[in-house]
């Protein structure tokens, strides 16, 4: 169950007009190769219902709710003008557009128009969740999009609140809502010392996928590159003083996916 606070930024299809053709966003990166196959333009989305302790776009949160220099309103029509600036690279590598954040389904109905146009205009589009969102909302996105980018941060639910702000049992149960809708799923690892990288954690993660159809599964080492983005944005940083997992370490867990039968891959 999301608490009162999580759930306030969420925004059901249809319930809120304005939604539906402005959006929030704070960057778009061009040219990415990490957030889905070939080249895309990422779109970020200004505002989140988690506060992960190492999230690396903490500006998602922090100015979402106020003026800030790099958050600017759009328009669909606006935005897809600006990402068909780069087809080119989408038809030769097979790219497209990533609705990311943040969380794009905060901003749901802009999120879903602008997968209605995309699909309209036959580019590829990809949309990645942490799970904490309507799940309504989830599944007009999922049968919109081509692919789905989902997270999972923590099975156990009361270390899932420490170090997010939110239980998870939402978020697993809106797994099982992409269950039998027709769209590929790439379940994300965020892949934390201390945090989720333990042996029984990993083989937690294993059996509790096991049943399910999704097979590809993106290892997401931990990086130090946002700790200056906090420091900038006058933020703590709960991770300062982690260091990276070891690549020793990555790659056997990378493995052990791999001999239960999954598709892992690292680092996208």
């Amino acid at each position: 169950m999301v608490t009162p606070a999580c759930s306030a930024g969420l925004q059901v299809p249809g319930t809120t007009p304005q939604a539906a053709r402005t959006g929030r966003i704070f960057d778009i990166k061009r040219f990415s190769s990490h957030d889905g196959p070939g080249i895309r333009s990422t779109v970020f989305l200004a505002g989140c219902p988690l506060r992960c302790a190492w999230c690396h776009n903490p500006e998602a949160f922090a100015i979402g709710n106020g003026p800030h220099e790099n958050l600017r309103e759009v328009t669909v029509p606006v935005l897809i003008r600006e990402l068909e600036r780069d087809l080119p690279y989408y038809d030769q590598s097979g790219g497209g557009v990533t609705l990311s954040g943040g969380e794009p389904l905060v901003q749901a109905g802009f999120a879903i128009d602008l997968l209605e146009s995309c699909r309209k205009r036959e580019l590829h589009t990809a949309i990645d969740t942490c799970g904490l969102v309507d799940g309504h909302a989830l599944e007009q996105a999922a049968r919109l999009a081509d692919l789905v980018l989902y997270d999972i941060k923590h099975l156990d639910s009361a270390s899932h609140r420490r170090w997010t702000g939110a239980s998870n049992e939402r978020i697993l149960d809106n797994l099982t809502r992409l269950q039998p809708i027709d769209v590929d799923v790439w379940i994300r690892l965020p892949l934390i010392p201390g945090v989720n990288d333990s042996e029984e954690h990993i083989c937690g993660i294993i059996r509790f996928l096991a049943p399910t159809r999704f097979r590809r599964v993106s290892i997401l080492p931990y990086h130090r590159i946002a700790e200056g983005k906090y420091r900038t944005l006058g933020l703590p940083f709960r991770m300062a003083g982690t260091e990276p997992p070891p690549a020793p370490q990555v790659e056997s867990i990378r493995r052990r996916f791999a001999a239960a039968g999954f598709d892992p891959h690292v680092g996208r």
